[in-house]
């Protein structure tokens, strides 16, 4: 069971890793990776309108044109830095046998297939976080694997499929437009 103590320890690790030259590729991650990052983050303005670190070609992500002549990077977290934010602790199970993944947040992985995903932090996500950040500060509060996250934050199973269907959508009309941007070349 995780104590106060051990929370203070987590947001001090995570306050710690936000507030440096990485932390500020968090505000574009979205979900709850980018909501965590904006209850720490102050300035907001100033750190999106930053250029990329020197590290984005150590740690970022890259995107290709079609025909391979065109390489962009873009600053994306790793998935050490993910689980930082989120609070992931590596935990053995009661058994001893395994290991399991508990965090104080639900990974992007448990929130984006939740249905309280749909493209954009709205209310019902916001009502949500302020709920679990008051339970964090609660002696009871309980870390959850994966799964009791997809299962605690169910709510809406028409909302995920609406969020499919409009990223299927999106990527279908963004690869029509990217395809005739190729020709353009």
């Amino acid at each position: 069971m995780p104590t106060l103590v051990d929370f203070g320890v987590y947001v001090q690790h995570r306050d710690g890793f936000l507030h440096s030259s990485r932390g500020r590729v968090a505000l574009f991650y979205g979900g709850i990776v980018g909501r965590l990052a904006r209850l720490v983050l102050s300035d907001l303005e100033d750190l999106a309108c930053l250029e990329p670190s020197e590290d984005v070609l150590d740690a970022g992500a890259r995107v290709t044109s079609r025909n391979g002549e065109e390489v962009l990077w873009y600053e994306a977290l790793t998935e050490e830095e993910i689980h930082l934010i989120c609070g992931v602790y590596i935990v053995e199970t009661e058994d001893g046998q395994q290991l399991k993944y508990i965090s104080w947040w639900p990974t992007p992985t448990a929130f984006w297939s939740s249905g309280l995903n749909t493209g954009w932090w709205n209310a019902n996500c916001e009502r949500w976080f302020v709920k679990r950040l008051k339970e964090t500060k609660s002696p009871q509060v309980k870390l959850h694997t994966y799964s009791e996250w997809k299962n605690k934050l169910r709510f809406s199973t028409a909302a995920h499929k609406v969020t499919v269907k409009n990223d299927e959508l999106s990527a279908q009309y963004l690869a029509a437009r990217l395809s005739h941007i190729d020709t353009l070349y």
